[in-house]
């Protein structure tokens, strides 16, 4: 304690000598704290494996990407051949169903002939055909309406 020059009070009794006093025995807890070269080593090995787990993640997508673009090649390929073999069936199918082959196939297979003038015969109508509308007389009411709604949606053309 700080000496004070107070007559009216006498400290001296209780001032003592702070390093004439045992000091208590504190137990010392364990030191958590990491030592600074632990410390660095430990944020070197985390950060070493945070770059290698992007750098995985990279080359992964590269490779997904070769691959998919592998495949995109060998499906157009893929097209290419099919179009051509479409084209080649198609002149195949023009081929087969011209005119020509067509008059061939009738007159080889089936046996048919064209036909010359002399076959050919005209028939004449006697009277004219013309069809009447008969109107019948049992029409009701809710008929008579659906004929004018028919009439009205006829007009408008629907």
């Amino acid at each position: 304690m700080a000496k004070t020059n107070n007559l009216a009070y006498d400290y001296a009794a209780y001032d003592s000598d702070e390093s004439s006093m045992p000091k208590p025995k504190i137990k010392h807890k364990r030191n958590l704290k990491i030592q600074p070269k632990a410390a660095f080593a430990m944020k070197f090995i985390i950060t070493g494996f945070i770059s290698l787990a992007l750098l995985s993640a990279f080359v992964f997508g590269r490779v997904e990407l070769s691959e998919i673009y592998s495949e995109q090649s060998s499906l157009t390929e893929e097209l290419a051949k099919l179009q051509d073999e479409n084209m080649s069936l198609e002149t195949e199918l023009e081929s087969r169903t011209s005119l020509a082959q067509v008059e061939e196939y009738a007159e080889e297979k089936l046996g048919l002939q064209k036909l010359d003038k002399s076959q050919i015969e005209y028939v004449e109508v006697e009277s004219d055909s013309v069809a009447e509308v008969v109107e019948t007389e049992d029409d009701n009411i809710f008929v008579s309406i659906k004929k004018w709604f028919a009439s009205i949606l006829e007009y408008f053309g629907a």
